[in-house]
């Protein structure tokens, strides 16, 4: 008895080594195509192109009106909680670090993981369980160049580009909030915002961004990649992919939180 529990543990554990060491390896692999100048061919210049457009473009109508209505919403309850706490002198850094170091980069790759990350773990299991990825291989078409690298540095390119028009909606849509509440006109707000920001915001906002857009896009496509061959695993391979993106997102949330705390 004590045997088999013995060798399950051993099972599990050797199981668990080699996932993440196969992981780690294909992360690599991708890594060192995107700084390699020959992966930028023409087919996958046309590639990443469309794949932009599908992720960032499309998706902007939506994400302007949301990003208003979480700006005034959101911002006018920092404003109320900070005044009730008597920290008036402090809401234009409160705002800061929240709209920039946190609530852009984290919402936008939340948004950008429903609507793209999904999408982009279905094509590649549906591909794989169709044998079109064998196909390309047979055809000798670098399955990285032609399909995963356009699809990571979009997801790189969107989630800062989106993080960053969605800070600048929400901050712009603050102030209506303030023109109401605290009855602050339009050049006094943008002095209190343009005072409370830093390089490091600015930094972060751009880190967060690259590393979610990375993620966001890695980990589907490495997923779709796992998928069994049979139609019946293809929402097996989403499900397990979206948890594991999710489960990423909320790893390097928490790790940037632990290091702007030091």
């Amino acid at each position: 008895m004590i045997l088999r529990f013995v060798e399950g543990v051993g099972e599990k554990t050797i199981h668990t080594l080699s996932s993440v060491y196969e992981a780690v390896k294909f992360t690599a692999i991708c890594l060192i195509h995107m700084v390699q100048p020959l992966s930028y061919n023409p087919a996958m210049r046309m590639v990443l192109t469309k794949q932009i457009y599908f992720t960032a473009v499309g998706i902007i109508p939506l994400f302007i009106m949301m990003a208003f209505l979480f700006g005034s919403v959101i911002i006018g309850v920092v404003i109320v909680l900070a005044t009730e706490y008597n920290l008036q002198d402090r809401i234009g850094s409160i705002i800061i670090t929240f709209v920039i170091d946190e609530f852009s980069p984290f919402f936008t790759a939340l948004l950008i993981s429903l609507r793209s990350g999904t999408a982009i773990n279905t094509e590649i299991a549906v591909m794989k369980v169709n044998k079109e990825l064998n196909t390309l291989k047979e055809y000798e078409i670098d399955l990285i160049n032609y399909l995963f690298l356009p699809r990571i540095i979009s997801g790189i390119i969107s989630i800062t580009s989106l993080s960053i028009l969605f800070a600048l909606i929400m901050l712009s849509s603050g102030y209506v909030f303030t023109l109401f509440y605290m009855d602050m006109d339009l050049h006094s707000y943008k002095n209190l915002l343009i005072d409370a920001i830093e390089v490091q915001d600015l930094v972060i906002l751009l880190l967060k961004g690259v590393s979610f857009g990375f993620v966001t896009m890695l980990i589907p496509i490495y997923s779709g990649l796992k998928t069994a061959n049979s139609y019946t695993a293809i929402p097996i391979s989403v499900l397990n992919g979206m948890v594991k993106l999710f489960i990423a997102i909320f790893f390097i949330e928490v790790i940037s939180l632990l290091l702007q705390s030091l």
